[in-house]
């Protein structure tokens, strides 16, 4: 069942993660759906239980699957980490209701800034995306997202339409493990006072955040300019 080329010389224990981390990129095991148990794994593998467990460790350490005590390992779920800005709430608490008007969308060659938050060479592209978020017609956020392509496999930009790194992810077998994010306060530049109908050197929250896949890298870096009204941000910890 692990007679595999390409990982025959790899311990035993990171082959069956190789395996299972490959189930979920397929989308043998959906996001939040519950593994097999470890006696069933190993017996379906032909390996002993104590080398699943150690495969899971490793799994659990680069956020692809989740070990609930009681309950059994759960799939992470992508979408939940590549959430944009979940954390912006209306007076209220409530969720945003809001949509995207997409302003630019290209591949071109990666800058400096780029290469340094991307963790991505001189030679490596980049795809870029631009989008006017707005609530009830008023514009709310300026979004601009730059996506490593070179870690996207088989990613080509004709047919590309404006979807979530989570939905590019899924479509190039990448798993999506680990965000970060920084929020801090900024005067409007001239371009975001325009796009946010707002007074210039307005006070505006900056969204940062990089996404990175299982193995480390980051995927996409995004960074948001926000006006605040009425709205604030709230921080979840469970």
């Amino acid at each position: 069942m692990l007679a595999n080329p390409e990982l025959a010389r790899a311990p035993l224990y990171l082959q069956v993660c190789e395996l299972l981390s490959r189930r979920i990129a397929d989308g043998t095991w959906k996001p939040r759906s519950a593994l097999p148990n470890e006696g069933d794994l190993a017996r379906e593998l032909g390996v002993s239980p104590g080398t699943v467990r150690k495969a899971l460790d490793k799994m659990q350490a680069d956020r692809l699957v989740v070990r609930r005590q009681g309950r059994g390992t759960f799939v992470v779920d992508q979408a939940s980490i590549a959430n944009r800005f979940d954390g912006l709430r209306q007076k209220g608490g409530g969720r945003m209701a809001w949509q995207p008007e997409l302003l630019k969308l290209d591949l071109g060659a990666s800058t400096a800034l780029e290469q340094q938050r991307l963790d991505i060479g001189p030679k490596d592209s980049v795809l870029r995306v631009r989008r006017l978020w707005k609530r009830e017609a008023r514009p709310l956020m300026l979004e601009d997202a730059r996506v490593a392509a070179s870690r996207l496999p088989g990613f080509e930009i004709d047919g590309t339409e404006d979807c979530s790194i989570s939905e590019m992810a899924q479509r190039h077998g990448v798993h999506l493990a680990q965000a970060v994010e920084r929020v801090d306060l900024l005067k409007a530049t001239p371009e975001a006072a325009r796009a946010l109908l707002v007074q210039p050197a307005a006070i505006l929250m900056r969204l940062d955040r990089v996404i990175s896949a299982a193995a480390g890298h980051p995927i996409e870096w995004r960074v948001a300019l926000f006006h605040i009204q009425d709205e604030h941000y709230l921080t979840e910890i469970d």
